[in-house]
Protein backbone atom coordinates (compact mmCIF):
# COMPACT_ATOMS: atom_id res chain seq x y z
CA UNK A 1 0.00 0.00 0.00
CA UNK A 2 1.40 3.37 -0.99
CA UNK A 3 1.10 6.20 1.52
CA UNK A 4 1.43 9.56 -0.28
CA UNK A 5 2.64 11.92 2.45
CA UNK A 6 4.21 14.91 0.71
CA UNK A 7 4.30 17.40 3.58
CA UNK A 8 6.52 17.60 6.65
CA UNK A 9 3.60 18.82 8.82
CA UNK A 10 2.75 15.31 10.11
CA UNK A 11 6.42 14.90 11.10
CA UNK A 12 6.49 18.26 12.87
CA UNK A 13 3.24 17.46 14.71
CA UNK A 14 4.56 14.04 15.75
CA UNK A 15 7.83 15.56 16.98
CA UNK A 16 5.99 18.18 19.07
CA UNK A 17 3.60 15.53 20.45
CA UNK A 18 6.49 13.19 21.34
CA UNK A 19 8.38 15.99 23.09
CA UNK A 20 5.24 16.92 25.05
CA UNK A 21 4.67 13.30 26.11
CA UNK A 22 8.31 12.77 27.08
CA UNK A 23 8.27 15.92 29.21
CA UNK A 24 5.15 15.04 31.22
CA UNK A 25 5.92 14.62 34.92
CA UNK A 26 5.84 11.00 36.08
CA UNK A 27 2.83 11.58 38.32
CA UNK A 28 0.71 12.52 35.29
CA UNK A 29 1.14 9.07 33.74
CA UNK A 30 -1.24 6.19 34.50
CA UNK A 31 0.04 3.53 36.90
CA UNK A 32 -2.12 0.46 36.44
CA UNK A 33 -0.74 -3.03 37.00
CA UNK A 34 -2.01 -4.45 33.72
CA UNK A 35 -0.33 -1.63 31.75
CA UNK A 36 3.04 -2.50 33.26
CA UNK A 37 2.38 -6.20 32.70
CA UNK A 38 2.09 -5.70 28.94
CA UNK A 39 4.91 -3.10 28.93
CA UNK A 40 2.70 -0.49 27.28
CA UNK A 41 5.39 2.16 27.78
CA UNK A 42 7.81 0.25 25.56
CA UNK A 43 5.17 -0.29 22.86
CA UNK A 44 4.45 3.45 22.91
CA UNK A 45 8.16 4.17 22.39
CA UNK A 46 8.38 1.69 19.50
CA UNK A 47 5.24 3.07 17.81
CA UNK A 48 6.10 6.71 18.35
CA UNK A 49 9.59 6.39 16.91
CA UNK A 50 8.41 4.26 13.98
CA UNK A 51 5.87 6.96 13.10
CA UNK A 52 8.37 9.77 13.71
CA UNK A 53 10.98 8.29 11.36
CA UNK A 54 8.37 7.39 8.75
CA UNK A 55 6.81 10.86 8.72
CA UNK A 56 10.20 12.56 8.31
CA UNK A 57 11.24 10.17 5.52
CA UNK A 58 8.10 9.87 3.38
CA UNK A 59 8.04 13.43 1.98
CA UNK A 60 11.61 13.00 0.76
CA UNK A 61 10.48 10.27 -1.64
CA UNK A 62 8.80 12.98 -3.71
CA UNK A 63 11.65 15.49 -3.39
CA UNK A 64 14.81 13.48 -4.15
CA UNK A 65 14.85 11.49 -7.39
CA UNK A 66 17.93 9.35 -6.62
CA UNK A 67 16.84 6.24 -4.70
CA UNK A 68 20.25 5.47 -3.17
CA UNK A 69 20.74 9.04 -1.95
CA UNK A 70 17.21 9.07 -0.53
CA UNK A 71 17.82 5.87 1.43
CA UNK A 72 21.10 7.28 2.79
CA UNK A 73 19.16 10.30 4.06
CA UNK A 74 16.59 7.92 5.58
CA UNK A 75 19.39 6.26 7.55
CA UNK A 76 20.53 9.64 8.87
CA UNK A 77 16.97 10.49 9.87
CA UNK A 78 16.69 7.22 11.81
CA UNK A 79 20.02 7.87 13.51
CA UNK A 80 19.04 11.43 14.44
CA UNK A 81 15.68 10.21 15.76
CA UNK A 82 17.49 7.66 17.93
CA UNK A 83 19.79 10.44 19.19
CA UNK A 84 16.69 12.46 20.04
CA UNK A 85 15.38 9.48 22.04
CA UNK A 86 18.64 9.21 23.98
CA UNK A 87 18.63 12.95 24.61
CA UNK A 88 15.06 12.80 25.92
CA UNK A 89 16.07 10.06 28.36
CA UNK A 90 18.74 12.38 29.79
CA UNK A 91 16.20 15.24 29.93
CA UNK A 92 13.73 13.02 31.79
CA UNK A 93 16.38 11.93 34.29
CA UNK A 94 17.67 15.41 35.02
CA UNK A 95 14.80 17.85 34.47
CA UNK A 96 11.40 16.11 34.59
CA UNK A 97 10.02 15.27 38.04
CA UNK A 98 9.36 11.59 38.77
CA UNK A 99 10.78 10.42 35.42
CA UNK A 100 13.80 8.18 35.09
CA UNK A 101 16.53 7.30 32.61
CA UNK A 102 15.86 3.95 30.93
CA UNK A 103 18.11 1.84 28.74
CA UNK A 104 15.05 -0.26 27.93
CA UNK A 105 13.32 2.86 26.58
CA UNK A 106 16.32 3.55 24.35
CA UNK A 107 16.20 -0.02 23.04
CA UNK A 108 12.50 0.45 22.27
CA UNK A 109 13.34 3.75 20.53
CA UNK A 110 15.99 2.00 18.41
CA UNK A 111 13.53 -0.75 17.43
CA UNK A 112 10.96 1.89 16.48
CA UNK A 113 13.54 3.76 14.41
CA UNK A 114 14.42 0.52 12.64
CA UNK A 115 10.77 -0.20 11.89
CA UNK A 116 10.27 3.34 10.60
CA UNK A 117 13.38 3.02 8.41
CA UNK A 118 12.18 -0.32 7.03
CA UNK A 119 8.71 1.10 6.31
CA UNK A 120 10.09 4.23 4.63
CA UNK A 121 12.42 2.11 2.50
CA UNK A 122 9.49 -0.10 1.49
CA UNK A 123 7.56 3.01 0.44
CA UNK A 124 10.61 4.24 -1.47
CA UNK A 125 10.79 0.96 -3.39
CA UNK A 126 7.08 1.15 -4.21
CA UNK A 127 7.45 4.70 -5.54
CA UNK A 128 10.52 4.06 -7.67
CA UNK A 129 9.83 0.57 -9.03
CA UNK A 130 7.83 0.68 -12.26
CA UNK A 131 5.91 -2.52 -11.33
CA UNK A 132 5.51 -2.68 -7.54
Amino acid sequence: MKIPIRSFWPAIFTFVLATFLFCLPGKKLPEQDWLSFIHIDKWVHVGLFAVLVSFWCLPLIFRIPDRKRTFNIFKWIALIAFGYGVLMEFVQENFIPFRTFGIDDMIADAIGCGIGLWFANDQLKRRTDPNP
